[in-house]
């Protein structure tokens, strides 16, 4: 009996990436694991210290204060820029000649660096001068006084707004190519058939992009736990850690405490929470009918 041979042409195409992501991914991460189970500074010899670091995680306050600020912080980014970029791409859809021109207004913050525009919304949020300035102008004493970034109990509202202002406008534009795709007999099939536009909504428009709408949510989860830029360049984590959230406190630990050993431990149980989120949340939109089985 010939035994079939196999092609082996396709396994050669995808060696390089393959190679790449093994030197660029999986060896690294296998070595923070590694390091995890050291007591090391980023410099020297580290010292084997086996499970001490994650019991330290456990033990550690501000750890559970970063690990609730980014579960905060995964509700604010599940619901609000959600709401917003499928609201305006459904009514942008409707539009036919200035429709390029608000998708051009709208996508316009997501290219700006966090950098930038991190500390352009901290000159509005100066207490001195900015927005408080504006306020105060127009006779709204309250919020002219208010401490944006310096108020522990709202400089993270006010980190994820801008972080919102720059974010809402990319999830516009995936909707909104989204519903470009759809057929257009459906529509008219659901009109001829007597359905008002809530009913095109929900039945036709909803179920069209439920693809598009199951990766924006594992993208938003995803990101929701990787977020730095706009905590660290605006708040730093500060003040008094009401800001601090896991991956500002790696930063932390890795290049100011030069603790790297506690902040690869720290990067492994972020990874953990990841993949769980991320599982749970595979499995709650095949429940909902996001996603096929």
């Amino acid at each position: 009996m010939k035994t079939k041979k196999r092609n082996m042409v396709p396994y050669f195409f995808i060696l390089p990436a393959f190679l790449i992501h093994v030197c660029i991914v999986a060896i690294p991460s296998l070595s923070t694991f590694v390091m995890s189970l050291y007591d090391w500074n980023g410099l020297g010899n580290g010292k084997f210290i086996g499970l001490d670091n994650f019991i330290e995680i456990f033990q550690d306050p501000i750890v559970k204060k970063a690990i609730w600020h980014n579960i905060q912080w995964l509700l604010i980014f599940i619901t609000i820029p959600l709401i917003l970029g499928f609201t305006a791409a459904i009514l942008i859809s409707s539009l036919h000649r200035s429709q390029m021109l608000f998708r051009t207004i709208y996508f316009i913050p997501y290219v700006i660096s966090a950098a930038v525009a991190g500390r352009i919304w901290m000159a509005y949020m100066n207490p001195y001068y900015g927005l408080n300035n504006f306020f105060a102008k127009i006779g709204l004493e309250s919020l002219s006084k208010m401490q944006w970034l310096g108020n522990p109990k709202i400089s993270l509202f006010s980190v994820a707004f801008v972080d919102n202002w720059h974010w809402w406008g990319f999830i516009m534009v995936l909707f909104l190519g989204a519903l470009q795709q759809i057929d257009p007999t459906l529509y008219e099939a659901a009109r001829v058939d007597g359905a008002n536009r809530f009913q095109e909504l929900w039945h036709v428009s909803i179920p069209g992009i439920r693809p598009t709408i199951a990766f924006v949510l594992i993208m938003t989860i995803m990101w929701s736990f990787l977020t730095f830029d706009y905590v660290y360049v605006m708040t730093k984590g500060g003040p008094a850690y009401s800001t601090e959230i896991l991956a500002t406190y790696i930063y932390g630990n890795a290049f100011v405490k030069y603790r790297a050993g506690y902040a690869n431990a720290l990067c492994v149980v972020q990874s953990v929470i990841c993949i769980f989120i991320y599982f749970f949340q595979k499995w709650v939109s095949k429940k909902g009918g996001l996603e096929d089985d």
